[in-house]
Order: structure tokens, then C-alpha cells, then sequence
């Protein structure tokens, strides 16, 4: 199921990249995701950039911001 995450425009994320995302936000590195779905580490940062790219950014920073507007990740 495709989820919506609000950024300057509507952005939906496949399953697959909402599960890296989900990932991403709560600190894990690319080397655990990739153990964690069984994928090569090349793959997990090829799904990163593509989520950075839907997003419109360019840092872990930013991706963050998003998770904390979207009351995807509490403080």
C-alpha cells in the first residue's frame, strides 16, 4: 500500500521505499537495512536516493524534518 507523506506537494513512496524510509528516520545505516531485508547495501542506497529524489532533498537532515512534520517520529 502506497502512503502519502506531505512535503511542499504530495509525495507517495512504494511499499518497499516506505519501509527504507521508515528505516532511515529512526537512525539505522544502510549496511542494517540492507541485513534487515536480506538486500545488498548498493540496492538500499539506490532506494535512498529515490526516495531523497520524490522528496525534493539532500541530506538525512531534511528527511528527518519531513518524518518530524508528518508526526512520523516523536522527539
Amino acid at each position: 500500500m502506497m502512503r502519502r507523506i506531505i512535503t511542499k506537494t504530495p509525495v507517495m513512496l512504494a511499499p518497499r521505499e516506505r519501509e527504507i524510509f521508515d528505516c532511515l528516520i529512526t537512525g539505522m545505516k544502510t549496511s542494517e537495512i540492507a541485513k534487515k531485508f536480506d538486500l545488498k547495501p548498493n540496492t538500499i542506497s539506490t532506494i535512498k536516493k529515490v526516495i531523497f529524489r520524490k522528496l525534493g532533498i539532500n541530506s538525512s537532515m531534511e528527511l528527518y524534518k519531513i518524518a518530524l512534520q508528518n508526526n512520523l517520529v516523536k522527539i
